[in-house]
C-alpha cells in the first residue's frame, strides 16, 4: 500500500491539530500542517521511518528545504515541493490572502472524487483526491469556484497536464504542482 503525505506549512499548528486522512484500498494519504520548516523536517524524517514513500509539499517549502527532507527521510522516499509557471508565480505572489488553500491529487485507488477538509486557525485545506486529467480539471474547477485563493497539484502534474488544469479553470485562481515543470 502507498503512504502519501502532502504537507501544508500552517505557522502555529502542528499534524496533531491540522490533519485530514483519505484512505483505500491501495494508499494511505494524509494532509497535514506542520508550524515551520524545522518540525516539518522532523515528521518528514518520523514518516519515513513509518513506511511513507511519497511526499508533497506545499508552495511555502523551497529547494532547499525539499533536499534537506529528502536527506533525512532516506532513498527509496520521493519529496516534492509545489512551484508555478511564470505567469501563474506572478498572480500567486499579488494574493493578500491565502486562507483558502485547495489542493489535487491523483491517487491510486480512486474511483470517484473524494474531498477531504483541514480548517485550523483560520486556515481552510480542500484536498480531492482524483483518478485522472478528466477528474483533476473538473475538481480544479470546483474548488476553483468555491473561492479557494490557490490551487496546488500532486507530483503526478507534469507541465503538460498543469496547463490543462489552469485552462479547465479559465486561469481564475493561481495554480502550482509539485510535478515537473
Amino acid at each position: 500500500m502507498l503512504k502519501f503525505a502532502w504537507f501544508v506549512n500552517v505557522p502555529g499548528s502542528s499534524p496533531d491539530k491540522y490533519k485530514g486522512v483519505y484512505e483505500n484500498a491501495e494508499s494511505y494519504n494524509m494532509i497535514v500542517g506542520t508550524g515551520d520548516m524545522e518540525s516539518a523536517k522532523a515528521y518528514a524524517k518520523q514518516l519515513a521511518d513509518e513506511g511513507y514513500t511519497l511526499f508533497n509539499l506545499c508552495g511555502d517549502f523551497d529547494d532547499e528545504v525539499t533536499a534537506e527532507m529528502s536527506a533525512l527521510a532516506g532513498e527509496g522516499v520521493k519529496i516534492r515541493h509545489a512551484d508555478y509557471l511564470p505567469a501563474e508565480f506572478e498572480k500567486v505572489s499579488a494574493l493578500e490572502e491565502f486562507s483558502e488553500y485547495g489542493i489535487v491529487i491523483v491517487m491510486r485507488g480512486v474511483e470517484e472524487p473524494t474531498e477531504v477538509d483541514v480548517n485550523v486557525d483560520g486556515m481552510h485545506t480542500r484536498a480531492i483526491f482524483v483518478k485522472d486529467q478528466e477528474q483533476a480539471n473538473a475538481a480544479a474547477k470546483k474548488l476553483s469556484d468555491a473561492g479557494m485563493h490557490g490551487i496546488e497539484l500532486c507530483s503526478w502534474f507534469d507541465k503538460e497536464k498543469t496547463e490543462s488544469v489552469i485552462e479547465a479553470i479559465g486561469g481564475a485562481t493561481p495554480v502550482g504542482t509539485c510535478g515537473e515543470l
